[in-house]
């Protein structure tokens, strides 16, 4: 996502489903972005914050494993057989992953 300064609802929705919203610390996002981030299971990754580990393989990396790399406070909500992550910051909850019995033994 580019470098503007105020991500909406909009900029989200317009984003693809296997990127990540970068955020830097003078860009402010709307409670409706983050929303938006959530539902469609984007990642936000503010500048500072751990990151986890990259892999050299090009398998999608663990949610489960990058959970126990990152520091934080999760809420994990499971709907038919489907978990969704979310991480507690100081702005409010942010999307972290998703992941299902399916897709995590691929």
């Amino acid at each position: 996502m580019s470098s503007k300064r105020l991500i909406c609802e909009q900029d989200v929705l317009d984003m693809g489903a296997d990127e990540v919203l970068y955020l830097d610390a003078f860009t402010i996002i709307t409670p409706s972005a983050l929303d938006a981030a959530f539902r469609r299971g984007i990642p936000v990754q503010r500048e500072g914050e751990q990151r986890a580990r990259k892999s050299n393989s090009t398998k999608k990396p663990c949610l489960w494993h990058r959970i126990l790399e990152t520091d934080g406070t999760y809420v994990v909500q499971v709907v038919n057989g489907r978990a969704q992550v979310n991480r507690l910051t100081e702005s409010g909850p942010v999307a972290f992953g998703t992941d299902s019995a399916e897709e995590h033994n691929r």
